[in-house]
This record gives structure tokens, sequence and C-alpha cells, in this order.
């Protein structure tokens, strides 16, 4: 029988409830904005070609927001910045219905996707700070928590359009909600003293995800051996990189974590942009091309939600490349058959297989020393993901065809599962030395 966990103190359990609504803030803004793209693109008269243009606002912004996230990160601490950042973002979420035109529509978007970059940074910097502190994984549920927001969003948007509220009062409304919930959530986030040990430890005794005792990624050995890595369910432990890991091998974690969240940016946002206009080109009617982002969304979601404990069960590594194998595969079948129903099942499939890699990316780069900055690339590498699928896939349609255009999310899918090695956290803490040094505070 495995050993039950002690139940956590009211006040880590206080921080994980407060990140967690900082994930929920996270989604609900964007999807606010999204839901309303149609009206706010009739007040300002933009043509497609426009659109597009000024769609790209959000995804500049993002790129910047990253590294900078992981620079204030690292300098101010995670509580801080997860506690001003999504402040923030509701800023420029109040002011999309006031702009006068497309170019300044576009300077406000550019604002909020910075403010986006810079608190997802942020936020899982703070995750994996109370992660630690649990001694066990729940990042996968703040994740899911960050896509039941964004439904929540989108369906106030649409709520709100259903009561008659203009797009001034309704962008302020949500706004001001938003902004309320983050204040508050920010009173329970962990104090720099809890989060130092928290974080620390696993670099301050072990200098990274090593074995316990070892060096990881960053340098030597400082302090005395911890306990050992997190068993898997068969009792095999799963083990960090070589002791002798320094700060060369440390840069090419990082390398490879960011292609690894490069690929699966690709992978998850290209069902957003192109699942519903790929099932009308199989012959699906409207109401099921409607239902593809959803149904890769559910399979997110749900699969996310149960994440944690096939995490504790299987080790990181091993659940990433399980399911990325299995969303290669459904894809694959799915383009070949070309049959609605195969494609509604193989979204479900791939929403499901390509869940985890984000969270356990944030993860693995948690346990690096000084893992602020190596955030920030994996958020740049992820925005930059999200900002090149839709040309991406576009421009190759015009090629290839829409179904070969596709085809690229299999050995995206494919060159995952082979990345998925990287993803070894090291041994879960949950106290630090005396005096240990901050690394996420």
């Amino acid at each position: 029988m495995r050993p039950t966990s002690p139940a956590p103190p009211p006040s880590l359990r206080r921080a994980r409830a407060a990140v967690s609504a900082v994930f929920f803030v996270h989604g609900a803004v964007f999807a606010s904005w999204a839901a309303r793209v149609p009206a706010v693109q009739d007040q300002l008269h933009l043509s497609a070609g426009m659109l597009g243009l000024v769609m790209a606002g959000p995804g500049l912004g993002a790129l910047a927001g990253s590294q900078a996230g992981g620079l204030l990160v690292h300098r101010l601490g995670s509580r801080a910045v997860s506690a001003s950042a999504p402040v923030s973002l509701c800023v420029p979420l109040a002011l999309v219905p006031a702009a006068p035109s497309q170019w300044t529509l576009m300077a406000v978007l550019v604002l909020l996707g910075a403010a986006d970059g810079c608190t997802s940074v942020a936020m899982n910097a703070q995750a994996v700070v109370v992660q630690r502190r649990y001694g066990r994984t729940v990042l996968n549920s703040m994740h899911a928590i960050r896509s039941i927001g964004a439904v929540a969003g989108g369906l106030a948007g649409a709520a709100t359009f259903a009561l008659g509220l203009s797009l001034v009062a309704q962008f302020a409304l949500m706004a001001a909600v938003l902004a309320v919930l983050s204040a508050v959530a920010a009173c329970g986030l962990l104090p720099e003293g809890e989060g130092a040990g928290a974080a620390e430890a696993a670099s301050a005794t072990d200098g990274g995800p090593g074995a316990a005792g070892g060096a990881g990624p960053g340098g030597g050995a400082r302090g005395s051996s911890g306990p050992p890595a997190p068993a898997t369910a068969d009792g095999e432990r799963e083990p960090g990189p070589p002791k002798s890991a320094g700060p060369r091998r440390r840069s090419t974690t990082v390398l490879l974590l960011a292609l690894m969240t490069f690929l699966a940016a690709l992978v998850e946002d290209a069902p957003a942009a192109w699942s519903g206009v790929y099932l009308r080109h199989i012959g699906a009617d409207a109401a099921t091309a409607a239902a593809g982002y959803a149904a890769f969304s559910a399979g997110s979601v749900v699969t996310r939600l149960l994440n944690d404990r096939l995490v504790n069960r299987l080790g990181w590594a091993r659940l990433i490349r399980t399911g990325t194998l299995c969303c290669a595969a459904v894809l694959a079948a799915a383009l070949l058959l070309g049959i609605p129903a195969a494609a509604l099942v193989a979204l479900v499939v791939a929403g499901a297989g390509i869940s985890a890699v984000f969270p356990g990316a944030f993860t693995a780069a948690g346990a690096l020393r000084d893992p602020a900055p190596a955030m920030g690339q994996i958020g740049f590498a992820g925005n930059l993901g999200w900002l090149l699928v839709s040309p991406l896939i576009g421009g190759l349609a015009t090629i290839v065809g829409l179904p070969a255009a596709l085809g690229v999310l299999v050995p995206a899918s494919l060159a995952i599962a082979a990345l998925a090695s990287v993803v070894r956290p090291g041994p879960v803490r949950t106290t630090a030395p005396t005096g240990a040094p901050s690394e996420l505070r």
C-alpha cells in the first residue's frame, strides 16, 4: 500500500487556492476579449486583413512579456509578480472598447499580451513553489483551472451580450471583477521566506533536478544529500540529470524544454484556429465544426484534472511520452480517414495527450538552479509557437492543402515524445536548509 501524504496546513491550502485563482483570471481575461472580437471588429469597421494584423498584437506582446516576467520573478520573486501582474492584465482589457482606431487597438492588445506573458511566467513560478511545499504534483490541476477560467470568460462575454450591455460596460465589468479576484488572491500567495525554502531546496542540496546528493544543472553539489526521488507505481525511481551536470548541461536542458513547449504550443493552439475549418473541409455541418475546439478543450481539461495523480504514479516523462504518442497516432489516423466523427474523437484524445507538456516543462524548469530565467525562456517559446502556428498552417495549406498542412502536428507530437526524458524534476522537498538563498521566492 502506498503511504498517504500528511494533510497540508491551512496556509498551504490557501496558497494553492490563491494561485489557482490567478490561473483562473489569466484564462478568463483573454477569453473575455476573444468572445467579443466580432463586435470590436464591427465597431471599428475592420477588414479581415486588418483584423488579422491587429490580432498579432497579443502574440507580439506576450513574447516581450514572458521575457520580462522571467527577469521580474528573478529580481522580485514570484509572489510579488503574481500579485501585481494579474491586476495589470485587467487594465488593458478595460481599455479595449475605448480604442478609437485599429492602431490604438493593436497597441492596447500588445499591452494585454505583455501582461498575459508576464502573468503566465509568474503564476507558474509561484505554482511550482506551492507544488514543492505540497510534496506532490498539483500543477496540472491549476492549468485545468486556467482552462475553466477561459470557458467562464467566454460564457460571461456571451451573457453580457445577451443582457444588452454595451462593449464598454461589459469590458469594464469583467476587468473590475477579475481585478478584485486577483487582489483577493494576492493575500494568499506564499511569502518570500516560505517560497524561498521550497523553491531553493532542490538546488541548495542537490544543485538541481539530479539524484539525491548530486549536482543538477547549474553547479556542483551544495550541502548534504536529501531524500531519494519519488518512486513511480512500478517502484522505479525517475532519475535526474547526471551528477556532473554544469552550466552547459543546464543551458541544454533549458533549450530542450523550450523546444518542447514551442512544439506543444503548435499542437495545442492549432485546433483553436483550424479544427472548425478542417471539419467543414471534410464535410461536417456547421454545428459539428463549431464543436471541434470544444472537443479538444474538454479532453485537455478533464485529463489535467487527473494528471496530478497520474504523474505521482508514472512520473512526468512517461506520462508526457505516452500522451504525445497517442496524440500523434490519433491525429494521423483522423487526417488519413477524413471522417468528421473520427476527427472529433481524435481532437478529444489529442487534447488529453498533450495536456501534461506545459505543466511538466514548468515543473522541470522550477527544479533548475536559478529557475526564473528558464521559465521566461519556456514562456517565450510557447508564445512564439502560439504566434506562428496560424500563419504556418495557413501558408502550408495554400501549397499542399489543409489536411497535409495539419499533418505537421504529427511529427511535432512525436518530437515531444522523443524529448520527454528531459522533464525529470528532482526530488520534491518540503523543507529547506536554514538561510538558503531565494530562487523563485
